[in-house]
């Protein structure tokens, strides 16, 4: 029987559905078992390793941070993004987020989630972190189907 192919864009939906599907089980059973303390502790780590991560490829600046996760957001879960700036302060304009729309179809599914909290345990769970971490200040604006980051030193 022969395997279909699937095109770039049914991929990205396909991952950015299973990612946020194995991201958001474990959040919830972390919670619920051992407090939202635990989480915390958690985010902290994971922004933690990502940041080492990054600086190890040469991300050290706002303008890098802001491409590194643009690349991220268009190629691998097919979100509309821009970045402009640059080493002292970018933006990343998020205009379509598709992790928040693989959310948004989870909560229409029954999964307890609003957009708010998406969007909250994004920025202020890992985004916020990350860029703390590397010695930056992120502030955002959000918008109806994304965000806007903005990256400075």
């Amino acid at each position: 029987m022969e395997i279909p192919s699937l095109s770039e864009e049914e991929k990205q939906k396909l991952f950015t559905e299973m990612w946020l599907g194995s991201m958001m089980g474990p959040m919830g059973f972390i919670i619920r078992k051992l407090g939202p303390e635990a989480l915390e502790e958690l985010n902290e780590e994971v922004a933690r390793g990502c940041s080492v991560e990054m600086r190890g490829r040469g991300v050290d600046d706002p303008l890098k941070f802001a491409m590194n996760y643009a690349v991220v957001n268009k190629n691998i879960f097919g979100s509309d993004v821009e970045v402009e700036g640059d080493p002292e302060k970018a933006i990343l304009d998020v205009k379509r987020c598709s992790n928040l729309e693989a959310a948004l179809q989870f909560a229409e599914k029954g999964m307890s989630m609003t957009k708010e909290q998406h969007c909250s345990g994004c920025i202020n769970g890992y985004f916020k972190r990350v860029a703390k971490n590397l010695g930056f200040s992120l502030d955002v604006a959000f918008g109806d189907k994304g965000c806007k980051m903005t990256i400075s030193k």
